[in-house]
């Protein structure tokens, strides 16, 4: 297909792992891809489009539909910049945005073109504007840019403002004196895919996925989180690694019982993969498992904030890393993450069993990963 007909991808994934997006995306989509912080960018035939939503490293997916510079935009007076602002829609590939939207939500919407006598069969619209870089630079704010585009779209095409009820959102990103507009594919963020009974930390489904993927777990291996709250690790696991066996527990009945409110809630798509998942209470540094019996441990530990405290941490890690090399065998895997870095870093001293070969997540997330092997 001739490079001009091909749809430009934004996605925005979270920031530290935009590589291993990237990986997701050559491995199912067969595409290079770009990354910058906090996103990846790549082209794809139109009628792909759905399985762009199916890719489980990204939180959100947009099909670009307009990339403008409106020079010395920052130096322009407010009004006269809203109103360039404004005439933007004149360059805007509408029928891309349309055809993209209706193809990521498999339904048909009412054509923009002309104004119907029946002005409900249009469709309901939101403009979201970020801007990126030094925001003073600018005589308006990003409230007052994606309030005068929005006017002039129900102005000219008569599509209704809904800010929350809306069928189609569009993204407005400025960025010094670069525009670029948007048309969101998907309505809720994609994290939040597998959890209806959510806990105090919680964690995206979207960084869940990454973390199992980080493992490198192969067929028919038994991957643990010892400490799974609401469980969103082994149930992302299940569903996006096959042939697995996945383990979640926790010391807390509640944590149990948030465990299988969302197994009941992915039951239907657990039941067409081909990975197991089960659940149980336990104390996480006495496991009632064998020695060697575990090939990877995926989890989210205390970071001490909202649950214990970065003083019991120090001692929590070194007893959760003695029982973990006891429970994973040779050669086996542990990626944890966590913002006590000090902690982690006691711990391995303790331990002096495992090799770190973490990364940090940015400074977005003050988080960092631990991905250990001994």
């Amino acid at each position: 297909m001739a490079e001009s007909s091909l749809y430009s991808i934004y996605t925005s994934v979270i920031t530290g792992f935009e590589w291993l997006a990237s990986e997701e995306i050559k491995s199912k989509l067969s595409v290079k891809s770009q990354r910058s912080r906090g996103r990846v960018q790549f082209r794809l035939e139109p009628k792909r489009i759905p399985e762009v939503l199916k890719l489980r490293s990204i939180d959100n997916a947009y099909v670009i539909v307009l990339e403008k510079t409106l020079l010395n935009l920052g130096k322009l007076p407010e009004e006269e910049a809203l109103r360039e602002i404004q005439n933007l829609i004149k360059s805007v590939d509408w029928e891309t945005a349309v055809d993209a939207w209706q193809l990521a939500h498999g339904r048909k919407i009412a054509h923009f073109v002309g104004l119907p006598e029946d002005r409900e069969n249009l469709p309901k619209f939101r403009v979201t504007c970020f801007r990126a870089g030094e925001k003073s630079c600018h005589s308006f704010s990003s409230m007052d840019a994606a309030k005068s585009l929005g006017a002039e779209i129900n102005n000219t095409f008569g599509w209704r403002p809904d800010m929350k009820n809306y069928d189609i959102e569009l993204v407005l990103r400025i960025n010094g004196d670069t525009l670029s507009l948007m048309v969101a594919l998907n309505n809720e963020s994609l994290f939040k895919r597998n959890v209806c009974a959510y806990g105090p930390t919680t964690m995206r489904s979207t960084i869940c996925y990454c973390m199992v993927a980080l493992a490198k777990t192969k067929p028919d291996d038994i991957v643990l989180d010892p400490l799974c709250g609401g469980g969103s690790i082994p149930l992302e696991g299940s569903l996006a690694f096959p042939d697995r066996v996945f383990f979640g527990g926790d010391n807390h009945p509640l944590a149990l019982e948030r465990c299988r409110e969302n197994h009941d809630y992915n039951k239907k798509k657990l039941a067409n993969t081909s990975s197991t998942v089960n659940f149980f209470q336990w104390d996480a540094a006495a496991l009632p498992l064998k020695d060697d019996s575990v090939d990877a441990i995926v989890t989210d530990l205390p970071f001490g904030k909202k649950i214990g405290s970065k003083k019991n941490n120090q001692g929590l890690y070194t007893l959760l890393f003695e029982e973990w090399a006891r429970v994973v065998r040779p050669g086996g895997s542990v990626v944890a993450l966590t913002s006590d870095k000090r902690s982690i870093e006691t711990a391995m001293r303790n331990s002096q069993v495992w090799k770190n070969h973490g990364d940090s997540l940015g400074k977005h997330w003050r988080s960092n990963y631990s991905m250990l092997s001994h």
